[in-house]
């Protein structure tokens, strides 16, 4: 379910992030800015995690394609 509920899921419903409000007024940010910025955040987080992982040695988990 985290993949399902994420900040996107919850900011189409009409339930805004915190995060975002706060920058919205100071920034201007739009919602569609915010959901890109936790986009790419997030694919960040996850390479550089596997990167580690390889550096270590260790398996890690790769989801196949979604069908």
């Amino acid at each position: 379910m985290k993949t399902k509920w994420n900040n996107e899921f919850f900011a189409r419903i009409g339930r805004v992030p915190a995060f975002w409000l706060c920058y919205k007024v100071q920034y201007g940010y739009t919602l569609d800015d915010y959901i890109d910025y936790m986009k790419n955040r997030q694919r960040t987080k996850q390479a550089r995690s596997e990167q580690k992982a390889k550096e270590r040695g260790q398996a890690y988990y790769t989801p196949g394609p979604r069908t």
